[in-house]
């Protein structure tokens, strides 16, 4: 696969449909629906054009940066006047401030370039000169050397195993010798958000914090309830070696995956995702993990139910955490203590309860 614009928006249309369309302004753009949009831009360098400096996603609702409970600035964020959790960060308050970006369809635009800023401004700036609508538009800068490609990759393995009925995660949570580019999940929470309309295959985890913004209501499904499973991912550009044995030799994943755009044949430890000459991915299984360590497989799933919490809690209003906590760990105070104390008691059927009866 080359490394241009052009390849870029072919993979993307022939993987995922995303339909090529001509723009009076800027020529060739990818559309894609409000929560894809949504999810590329957590997940890539993109930004919405609210102004000439643009808002950037990337990065801005995490949580936990290793596999503890050492809670992070993010979708949570303390007060330092009060000490006290504020809703500065939360999917709410960005909807307040610009409710277009969970609306109607969005126009990405890519452009070649080194320079972000002053492509955001110039792009913000032809789009009033020509009298069109900013909030339509996502602005996406390409590196034709290979620079920030990974992300691109990272968010078309999501993608790919969305469709598959997956949860997804990009730049996990792990332990202090590394960060994996992307996990993917077999989880009961699955069944539970199909059951009640709120996803229609699987979920990238970032997302979950914007279950009631995007107030999406698909037609409830079955799904078989399965134990939780972890693969775990990692994505080069122009390397056909990546650091995959080492993460799976921390024992937690079932399986893991190398994808490698221009790798052909997978290691006899990990599986691999391609893309080949017609741009379409490709994938060859992954072999059982041979490292899996059962015990701490187990450990892990519960920091993991916990982390899937501390997501979906982000759809509720402070107040409403408020009264979970006073119910669940009678105390209200608004703090990162009483937040994981919360989690590890609660369960997930509650949070989604309180976000089923908001919407």
């Amino acid at each position: 696969m080359e490394f241009t614009k052009d390849s870029l928006m072919r993979a993307l249309n022939k993987n995922f449909k995303f339909d090529i369309s001509k723009d009076s302004i800027f020529g060739n753009v990818i559309t894609v629906d409000a929560k894809t949009a949504y999810r590329f831009c957590l997940t890539t360098n993109s930004n919405y054009l609210i102004d000439r400096y643009g808002l950037n996603l990337f990065g801005k609702f995490k949580t936990f940066n290793h596999r503890n409970y050492s809670l992070n600035q993010g979708l949570f964020l303390i007060d330092h006047k009060t000490g006290t959790i504020s809703d500065k960060n939360l999917p709410a308050k960005l909807y307040e401030m610009y409710p277009f970006i969970f609306k109607g369809d969005k126009k990405i635009i890519f452009i070649d370039g080194k320079n972000p800023s002053e492509i955001i401004s110039s792009t913000f700036k032809k789009i009033t000169k020509n009298n069109g609508n900013n909030e339509e538009y996502i602005v996406n800068v390409v590196h034709k050397q290979g620079s920030q490609w990974e992300h691109y990759f990272e968010f078309m393995a999501s993608e790919f195993f969305i469709r598959k009925k997956y949860l997804t995660d990009l730049q996990l949570p792990w332990d202090y010798h590394g960060r994996p580019d992307f996990g993917i999940y077999k989880h009961p929470i699955l069944k539970q958000l199909k059951s009640l309309g709120l996803i229609k295959n699987g979920a990238l985890i970032l997302e979950l914090s914007s279950l009631k913004t995007f107030n999406s209501k698909y037609s409830p499904t079955s799904e078989k309830t399965d134990s939780y499973k972890s693969f775990v991912g990692e994505v080069k550009t122009k390397q056909n070696k990546s650091q995959i044995l080492d993460y799976l030799k921390k024992g937690i994943s079932n399986a893991g995956y190398e994808f490698i755009p221009n790798k052909q044949k997978s290691e006899i430890f990990s599986g691999l995702v391609n893309i080949d000459e017609d741009d379409k991915i490709q994938i060859q299984e992954a072999p059982q993990n041979e490292f899996l360590d059962k015990n701490k497989m187990k450990k892990d799933c519960e920091w993991f139910n916990n982390y899937l919490k501390l997501h979906l809690l982000g759809n509720l209003a402070l107040f409403e955490i408020e009264e979970l906590m006073e119910k669940i760990i009678k105390s209200n105070k608004l703090t990162f203590f009483n937040l994981i104390k919360l989690i590890k008691i609660i369960e997930l059927s509650e949070i989604l309860e309180v976000i089923e009866n908001g919407l």
